[in-house]
């Protein structure tokens, strides 16, 4: 069984019970094909009064990953150039990390 995905325009706003869209056709030679045409994406429900919390907290997760995997680059690339790279170059790689991660979250410091 194949499964194909296409993306196109989403279903029309008066079917919003419908979450897939999906044609199955038979080949010749007997194989079936799955094709799914469109699917809904789901709208995040978070109330009125919780909105601001909600972004800020998925800024913070954003900026979290961003420094994370700036941090682990960084680490990995100091212990390939050197012996105990990465112990040498700590604060140099936390820095730049956080200053990634705060630019992900659109703080400025300095």
């Amino acid at each position: 069984m194949t499964v194909r995905m296409i993306e196109t325009n989403r279903p029309s706003k008066r079917y919003r019970s419908v979450q897939k869209v999906t044609k199955i056709e038979r080949g010749a030679d007997g194989v079936v094909t799955t094709t799914i045409l469109s699917e809904s994406k789901r709208k995040r429900r978070v109330s009125k009064q919780w909105r601001g919390i909600d972004k800020a907290l998925r800024r913070m997760g954003r900026a979290q990953r961003a420094a994370a995997g700036e941090y682990l680059e960084r680490h990995d690339r100091a212990n390939a150039r050197k012996k105990n790279g990465a112990i040498k170059k700590l604060p140099r790689n936390l820095m730049k990390a956080q200053r990634k991660g705060m630019k992900q979250l659109k703080i400025k410091i300095f």
